[in-house]
């Protein structure tokens, strides 16, 4: 049974359970109250049918240990995990927001500067995981959370592993979501990074067009498409996409992973490349002129068929093997490399930050990197000659720091430049006002549906943040105040609240029976689903309250066989039981005559209740009287 009945009940002594927010293959997943700390969040509680079998729980545990180790802005974190009421669980942070899938489906094809942003920040998050061992393997819109503010966070680690780690399934399995598995893991073999890379090179094409390169009746024919066929080039779906980034896009679906980009930060710098106007790296041109000119692969999918066959058995060892030896000496490497390891785990204090002023942002970048400091980088105005290269950095080179640790560089953005401030909630006059009154030229202004009342600005293009020059023309995403009703037919009603309240709207409830609609789900809506309205109005919902009651009859003088044909007519069931009365009485009634009935006649029970008779019988055991 799941945890819907405990809705506003505390569990594990701490977190109180508000309501469900998701239900995914594995887990369940509820808005809580942490009461220790004063703060929401995400509870995501192992599926009851799962908690017995010892596979998932390992991979729920697997999900709760990758994932807590992992810090990061686009990265939803860990609170919390354990096991409670015979559930295992994980607390976690809770993104008010909606899944870039329900982005797609709602504005699909994205803006191009839209796309590269939400793809920047996914890219982000997976090298901040990649670089400490964690490969995700289901990267897809639907593990991407988006706030308010437009930052994405990246979720489900359900099936990550760490890259180092022995593989936990067996040879031959298949780990992920058809639509966006790499052609490797279709096939059951080992994956890397290039396999979250192709991944999210689906998911960058899917917002750009609206469409996934690869759709089939079933998971085999996809996951074979993934292994067999090219991509349709997506400037064929969407001709507003810029060469530079097909050519992006291109890349991250090589079949072959050496092709591929070799790191997440990679495809992030050659999308930042875009996103300035200009052309993508070397590499990337090189390799889909190498993709262009190779024919697709046409290796048949086998993991899905059946398992690897087994290694040939070893050669029968001779009278004096020196493999004793070997295995010493391989021993004695293993160890060392183990000591090593430690040792460079231990030693992160003393590194001296490089001096990186001068350098290209990426010349900057590679350059921390190799001595083991992460690096965040930022914008800020400068001179002609400074642009595109590090004016400083924190700590200053020269300066010691952990291994580790974070660099920021400062890298200049030219002169005259502005940094977009948050609109989000103005008036689109202020907004305007607030644009130009930075030097900036009058703003685009572009209607779009919003859950913000009519004439708020909902976002901006570029987002707030953004360094740009002066001489940029700002687009104004202002809301329209117009919203369309969701279908919320067949949800809980607290679920139809929630998905009201997503886009702006109120509801207000009528309970009704009905026979064919379970208890508590919605039977309709007015307006119905689909109609465009004002955002802020109220939906009526109409909800079921069950089957209408049934009026028991009175079925005491009938026989049996009468009486369980009027009862089944009413839409009851009848439980009958034989009783005894002396023959010499003389208000002996015919024999199977109903004698007694509970519920009585008259009373209203739920349909299909059941109505218990008593029957006269002769053959009764006197022992049980009639009433």
């Amino acid at each position: 049974m799941g945890f819907e009945h405990r809705i506003g009940e505390m569990f594990d002594g701490r977190y109180r359970l508000e309501r469900q927010i998701g239900s995914g293959g594995m887990a369940d997943v509820f808005l809580a109250g942490d009461e220790s700390l004063g703060r929401q969040v995400a509870i995501k509680l192992l599926a009851d049918r799962y908690t017995r079998d010892e596979g998932f729980i390992e991979r729920f545990r697997r999900e709760a240990t990758a994932a807590a180790g992992l810090t990061h802005a686009n990265i939803v974190g860990i609170y919390d995990r354990g096991q409670a009421e015979g559930q295992y669980y994980i607390a976690m942070e809770y993104v008010d927001g909606e899944t870039l899938k329900e982005e797609i489906n709602s504005h699909a094809p994205l803006p191009q500067a839209d796309a590269i942003a939400y793809a920047q920040q996914a890219l982000q998050a997976l090298d901040f995981a990649h670089r400490r061992g964690v490969i995700h393997r289901d990267v897809k819109p639907h593990n991407m959370m988006i706030n308010d503010e437009g930052v994405l966070k990246m979720t489900d680690f359900g099936i990550a592993r760490a890259a180092n780690m022995s593989e936990m399934t067996e040879v031959g399995s298949i780990v992920g979501t058809a639509q966006y598995l790499s052609p490797e893991q279709a096939r059951g073999q080992t994956v890397g990074p290039q396999s979250d890379i192709y991944s999210m090179g689906i998911v960058l094409y899917e917002m750009l067009t609206g469409e996934l390169p690869f759709t089939g009746g079933s998971a085999v024919e996809i996951a074979m498409k993934q292994v067999q066929e090219a991509p349709t080039p997506p400037s064929q779906l969407n001709r507003l996409i810029s060469p530079p980034l097909e050519q992006v896009v291109m890349r991250a679906l090589a079949k072959d992973p050496q092709l591929r980009y070799t790191s997440a930060r990679e495809m992030a710098d050659d999308l930042e490349r875009v996103r300035r106007g200009l052309a993508v790296s070397q590499n990337t041109q090189q390799a889909t002129r190498v993709m262009a000119a190779v024919p697709p692969q046409t290796q048949v999918m086998e993991a899905y068929a059946r398992p690897a066959p087994p290694p040939p058995p070893p050669p029968a060892q001779s009278r004096r093997s020196v493999l004793p030896w070997l295995l010493v000496l391989l021993l004695l490497l293993a160890a060392a490399a183990v000591g090593y390891y430690v040792y460079s785990q231990f030693d992160t204090a003393g590194v001296e930050v490089p001096n990186v002023v001068g350098l290209t942002e990426q010349k900057a970048t590679n350059r921390l990197q190799a001595q083991g400091f992460d690096v965040k980088s930022e914008q800020r105005e400068s001179t002609a000659e400074q642009k595109g290269k590090v004016i400083r950095s924190d700590p200053s080179g020269g300066s010691t720091a952990d291994k580790g640790s974070t660099v920021t560089i400062f890298v200049g953005a030219g002169p005259n430049t502005v940094t977009i401030p948050q609109l989000r909630g103005l008036d689109q006059s202020e907004a305007v006002t607030k644009l130009t009154d930075l030097g900036l030229p009058f703003p685009t202004i572009t209607q779009v549906s919003s859950k913000l009342p009519s004439g708020k600005v909902s976002g901006s293009n570029p987002k707030a943040g953004k360094l740009v020059p002066v001489t940029t023309q700002v687009e104004l995403l202002v809301s329209s105040g117009i919203v369309t009703v969701p279908d919320t037919s067949g949800m809980t009603y607290d679920e139809a609240v929630t998905a009201l309240k997503q886009v702006g709207l109120k509801a207000t409830r009528t309970d009704e029976s009905s026979d064919s609609v379970p208890q508590d789900q919605v039977i309709s809506s007015n307006p119905s689903a689909g109609t465009q309205v004002a955002g802020g109005s109220t939906v009526a919902l109409t909800v079921s309250s069950g089957p209408a009651p049934v009026t028991v009859p009175d079925v005491v003088g009938s026989d049996s066989n009468a009486a369980r044909a009027t009862l089944h007519d009413a839409g009851l069931k009848t439980a009958a039981t034989a009783c005894f009365i002396d023959p010499t009485d003389p208000t002996l009634p015919p024999e199977g005559t109903v004698v007694a009935q509970d519920p009585a006649a008259g009373n209203d029970v739920p349909a299909k209740s059941t109505v218990a008779i008593q029957v006269y019988r002769s053959t009764a055991d006197p022992a049980n009287p009639c009433p």
